[in-house]
């Protein structure tokens, strides 16, 4: 089986088959009578991915998880984020977080709530624009300015530097109400005020690691979001008719079919890697994902002409979807840690 020219190994078609099962069964939370962000919405479709497996896919067997690879984690990401981006970001942060928590036994509480589904939880950087927050003797105090944890009450975990992290219980955050956005219908977005003591930095984790395996998670959830822009573009411009024939007998909608799909593909093959790379490679290909993302949609609009802005027709939630995953992920902080930690000889001309 291929996927965007990309070929799949019998476990990867098994994955994308198991993904889009559930999203079959999945509630359309951004059409959802009580609202995109409802609590009770938003816990059954975490409950259909905790119940499927796909919710803990790649966390280690030892830990509750699945134990399946990175690749076949990364699969299940593109093929999730093109549907339900907000639950995909959100079980991408429980991996980076059961890869932080692993190695702290006094929080395998929080641990095993997190990788069962029952504790939403938020994986952020202490160099965020999102975080303004001050350690000093235990004690923490400021703002998280952006939480996207699909779910309530959740834990935080700020990573800080290669090998240290904050966890910060639910009983420590002064959670908002979610807030307005765009995009990552379910994502229940909000903010949160944080004052408490007694919090725990956690030293020798693996921090650097699970902030790349982020990154490339947020990448394949990009890719996934590319994928079915192409696909949308395709499908309409086959079905429209125009000129005495469908879209795809004119030439400029062939070339632009031809780019978006090159530029999914590109996405698709770039996130799916079987071992978590260097920080700033990461970073990259997250910014990059992202960027994709956005301008495939955009061109997946502009291929449906003017039903490309109704909503019935699905494509300018994509654009909104990608807008708002580049904010939730911090590609833009991303793309500045790249751009300053690749190697001179790294950097493409």
């Amino acid at each position: 089986m291929t996927w965007f020219d990309t070929a799949l190994s019998d476990e990867q078609s098994e994955v994308i088959a198991l993904i889009q099962s559930v999203l079959a069964a999945l509630p359309d939370l951004e059409t959802h009578p009580r609202g995109p962000d409802d609590a009770a919405a938003v816990a059954e479709a975490r409950a259909a991915l905790v119940d499927s497996g796909a919710w803990s896919i790649g966390i280690d067997e030892g830990l509750g998880g699945g134990g399946a690879p990175l690749l076949l984690r990364q699969t299940a990401l593109v093929a999730l984020g093109g549907h339900q981006p907000a639950l995909a970001w959100a079980a991408a942060q429980a991996h980076a977080a059961a890869e932080v928590l692993a190695a702290a036994t006094e929080h395998t509480a929080l641990l095993a709530a997190i990788v069962a589904g029952d504790q939403p939880v938020c994986v952020m950087d202490a160099d965020a624009d999102a975080v303004r927050l001050t350690f000093t003797a235990g004690t923490a105090s400021g703002q998280l300015g952006r939480l996207d944890p699909a779910g309530t009450a959740p834990a935080v975990i700020v990573l800080d530097g290669a090998d240290a992290a904050w966890v910060l219980p639910p009983e420590t955050l002064d959670s908002a109400a979610p807030l307005a956005r765009s995009g990552l219908a379910g994502a229940r977005t909000m903010s949160a005020h944080v004052a408490a003591a007694g919090v725990a930095r956690l030293g020798g984790v693996p921090a650097a690691r699970a902030r790349a395996s982020l990154q490339i998670a947020a990448a394949a959830i990009a890719a996934g979001l590319a994928v079915a822009a192409a696909e949308a573009a395709m499908a309409y411009s086959r079905e429209r008719t125009q000129f005495g024939g469908p879209l795809t007998g004119l030439a400029a909608v062939r070339s632009a079919l031809v780019e978006q799909t090159a530029r999914a593909a590109a996405a698709v093959a770039d996130s799916l890697v079987a071992e978590v790379p260097a920080s700033a490679r990461s970073a990259a290909l997250l910014r990059g994902a992202c960027e994709g993302a956005i301008d495939v949609a955009a061109s997946a609009v502009q291929s449906h002409g003017g039903y490309g802005y109704l909503r019935e027709y699905g494509v300018e939630r994509l654009v909104r979807d990608a807008v708002s995953l580049r904010a939730a992920t911090g590609a833009a902080i991303a793309m500045r840690r790249s751009a300053a930690a690749l190697a001179p000889e790294e950097v493409s001309p």
